[in-house]
């Protein structure tokens, strides 16, 4: 295929846990490859989506949210995302919950995109669930005088239309570059690393209150053929309760996160599977150096 006056681009998705990154990935790729819940900080480490169109390639790094927590796990997650931004990126495109109010995680925030030292596309997010967007855009743009010039779009990430309201407002920020990917690849992340992450989201999905951050997924086994994914994996958690809880009366809980992975992993590969998992109380891991740098 002729490459000349080829366009690519990185593009860093940057902003606060829970502010609709990961689900603008997946709207624009349309496909999951990003797990996206309502949990804030779902996102647990950098994911790359790889969006490729006639003469154009985009490359997402679906960033973990900035957040200040208490374990290691969330110091790595934050040092993600500020490393993300602040190398190798073409683009920031920093999501803005528009229905939350402003304070101190978006200052942080801002502080960081505006300091990326490229261009920055700010995506005013969850337009549907804010009652007076237009005014949250002014008092935002007040507020952080530093994107007064910069574009901006209003979107809800969650809507088939988003794809076209992103694509056309970063497109004049694309400038001529080489093609890093096939045309049909949609990630380079592992099916190891992704159906660690739809295990995950099952667990997310299904259990409540502190269990679905305490959780790890270790993928144990891989075996892929031409006609089934063979799949064993560990599912970390730092207390027995938390283990009874994932389990559920007589297995039925584990048997629903088993049943709606497998179903994400034969989606996405168009291959059937097999997953096997098995819950381990592995106390104190998001403290773990050795679990954490599983994680980098």
């Amino acid at each position: 295929m002729n490459d000349n006056n080829f366009r690519s681009a990185f593009i860093a998705l940057f902003g606060r846990p829970n502010s609709g990154k990961s689900t603008l990935m997946n709207t624009v790729l349309r496909e999951q490859i990003s797990i996206a819940t309502s949990l804030p900080q779902t996102t647990r480490r950098n994911i790359r989506g790889i969006y490729t169109a006639d003469g154009l390639q985009l490359v997402f790094v679906d960033t973990p949210g900035m957040h200040k927590g208490k374990h290691a796990l969330n110091e790595l997650m934050r040092e993600q995302a500020v490393s993300a931004v602040s190398s190798g990126m073409d683009i920031v495109c920093y999501l803005v919950d528009l229905s939350r109010d402003f304070g101190d995680e978006e200052s942080d925030c801002a502080e960081c995109a505006a300091g990326a030292g490229v261009p920055v596309l700010i995506a005013f997010n969850k337009v549907d669930l804010c009652d007076d967007p237009d005014g949250k855009v002014n008092a935002f743009l007040s507020t952080y005088k530093q994107f007064e010039r910069s574009p901006y779009i209003k979107l809800s990430a969650t809507s088939a239309s988003s794809q076209k309201i992103f694509l056309d407002a970063v497109d004049p920020m694309i400038k001529e570059g080489p093609r890093y990917f096939d045309e049909d690849e949609l990630t380079d992340a592992s099916m190891r690393t992704i159906a660690a992450e739809f295990i995950r989201k099952q667990i997310i999905l299904n259990t409540r209150e502190e269990v679905p951050h305490a959780v790890f997924v270790e993928i144990e086994s891989y075996t892929e053929t031409a006609s089934k994914h063979e799949i064993v994996a560990g599912i970390h958690v730092e207390t027995i309760g938390q283990k009874g809880i994932i389990i559920g009366a007589k297995g039925a809980l584990i048997e629903k996160i088993k049943k709606f992975a497998r179903r994400d992993i034969e989606s996405l590969t168009g291959t059937r599977a097999t997953l096997k998992l098995h819950v381990k109380v592995t106390p104190g891991w998001r403290d773990n150096a050795n679990f954490l740098k599983i994680m980098q």
